[in-house]
């Protein structure tokens, strides 16, 4: 799905320089109590309960794009597995062998099944130095006007094999054409035959009169991996987060895993359980996500797919006494809007929620 109104309200909130109009921030109703007794505004729930519904689809998608191999490398690791494509499903692919034996995969998704509308653009480069891998990873996506939502950037360290091995994923997210990282986050996974284990320490500093504040989650993840034979990818388990806030630029991340977030205040613990699907392209397919938040609110992600094979995600947020928080909607890429019960549109770029 093409989320309608996205290309309006992003273009309003993100072209603006990231610095106003689209929208206003969430009021500062209190919805459930933070371990030390003290309310949640309304911006912490929704904060935290969209980080925590995205960090595990967000870091998912890194972690699938080690395993099915749009990176350039097969699982783990040390052999070249991407294979070339022209234009299929949205998606187009090409791979090329460099003077210094690294290898280039660009993977292009596009509005359009005819692949001329540039949605999200993916440059990975996969090297080998001295036994150690590494992968420099662009993703740059676009609105349908070709105007550039976002950039994220990637690096990746891999060592082992298919069957045992374990990667490293430092990520920043620059709304807009900003120079400037809004996000960030560091994570680390094994992998031994299908079980999977990770640690994600995960900021957010958000300079916004409404918000001027840094929202941070650290989450340990177990479950097993499936890869089929299209080699599709599904991670099942459970997700839990303890959630932080802190003054603007407060929190930080440990130097090494397991990444845990210091600096802060914690406004409560998460717990997510379910699965996301990704495909050979690295596209999200599938996810079903439930979970408690910070305060007892809840949460539950769900994602449908229609009949040209687009997929939105959907995702309920709502209070311990069962009202409704908000709501949000986005494709495949994390792009759409976060709805409040009072109304109230905020957009989504790239699994982040771009406050005004």
């Amino acid at each position: 799905m093409r989320i309608p109104t996205i290309a309006a309200v992003l273009a309003a909130t993100l072209l603006a320089g990231c610095g106003g109009g689209g929208s206003s921030g969430p009021s500062s109703t209190p919805t459930g109590n933070s371990p030390s007794g003290t309310q949640l505004s309304t911006q912490d729930v929704l904060q935290s309960a969209t980080d925590a519904a995205f960090e595990p689809i967000d870091t998912a998608e890194s972690d699938a794009a080690v395993l099915n191999g749009s990176l350039g490398s097969s699982s783990t690791l040390r052999s070249v597995q991407s294979v070339a494509h022209g234009c299929r499903n949205h998606t187009t692919r090409t791979v090329t062998v460099n003077a210094d034996n690294s290898v280039t995969v660009e993977t292009i998704r596009y509005f359009d099944a005819a692949c001329t509308q540039v949605e999200r653009d993916a440059v990975a480069t996969f090297a080998v130095s001295a036994g150690t891998a590494t992968v420099a990873r662009t993703i740059t996506t676009f609105n349908k006007a070709h105007l550039q939502l976002d950039v994220r950037k990637q690096n990746y360290a891999l060592a082992g094999s298919t069957s045992n091995g374990s990667w490293t994923v430092m990520t920043s997210f620059f709304p807009g054409t900003s120079a400037t990282a809004m996000s960030q986050y560091s994570h680390n996974a094994t992998l031994n035959a299908n079980a999977y284990a990770a640690t994600t320490g995960r900021i957010v500093n958000n300079a916004k009169p409404s918000v001027d504040a840094s929202y941070g989650r650290q989450a340990a993840t177990t479950a097993t991996v499936n890869t089929d034979a299209s080699n599709d990818v599904t991670f099942t388990g459970t997700r839990n987060g303890i959630e932080f806030k802190g003054a603007f630029g407060a929190l930080s991340i440990s130097a090494a895993p397991p990444f845990t977030i210091s600096g802060g205040t914690q406004l409560g613990t998460s717990q997510l359980n379910g699965a996301i699907t990704f495909d050979s392209d690295g596209d999200l397919t599938a996810v079903a996500l439930t979970g408690t938040l910070p305060g007892g609110n809840t949460i539950n992600v769900t994602s449908s797919t229609d009949s040209s094979g687009n997929v939105t995600v959907s995702g309920t947020i709502t209070s311990p006494s069962n009202a409704p928080v908000a709501t949000f909607q986005t494709d495949a890429d994390g792009n759409g809007i976060l709805t409040l019960a009072d109304g109230t549109q905020v957009p989504i770029v790239d699994w982040q929620v771009v406050w005004s």
